[in-house]
């Protein structure tokens, strides 16, 4: 699973700089079945268009690195390594409607819920969890059975 390579034109870039629609893209790259790939400087922030623009050099300077994203990458890759689930677990489809969808991913005893909101504005969605979940990753407000996601944002509950 990869979003760039050496031969199209950034995600970021495609995005117009969204870098929410990077952040979402990413978490869901690394939850969904499949090896995750992230293009070097993508990491960072590196944008480009159309090859060669695309290839650009890796900045080794890290004032130009944007750490927000760089922290982002690295906490999606830490939530893989810690939980197999991610890697080698089933994957079913829980809930898609409007602006929100949902799955899950089990493996032996684990079970995680992943959920993304593309909306500018935050979504409350009804998942059922047969105890109090615990959230993992991102910063929903969990009621119950009801999950409020943040705009522009992908949670995962265990």
């Amino acid at each position: 699973n990869l979003l760039d390579s050496h031969d199209m034109p950034r995600f970021l870039s495609c995005a117009g700089g969204d870098k929410s629609s990077l952040k979402l893209a990413w978490l869901f790259m690394f939850a969904i079945p499949g090896a995750p790939c992230i293009y070097y400087g993508d990491e960072v922030g590196v944008d480009g268009g159309h090859d060669p623009d695309c290839r650009k050099s890796f900045p080794w300077d890290e004032t130009r690195w944007d750490h927000d994203l760089l922290d982002y990458a690295k906490a999606c890759i830490a939530l893989r390594k810690e939980h197999p689930s991610l890697r080698r677990g089933e994957y079913k489809r829980i809930h898609a409607e409007g602006d929100v969808m949902a799955f899950s991913r089990s493996y032996k005893t684990e079970t995680l819920t992943i959920a993304f909101n593309v909306a500018r504005e935050e979504r409350t969605v009804y998942l059922h969890f047969e105890k109090k979940p615990k959230v993992l990753f991102g910063s929903p407000k969990v009621a119950g059975d009801q999950i409020t996601i943040p705009p522009r944002s992908g949670v995962v509950l265990k």
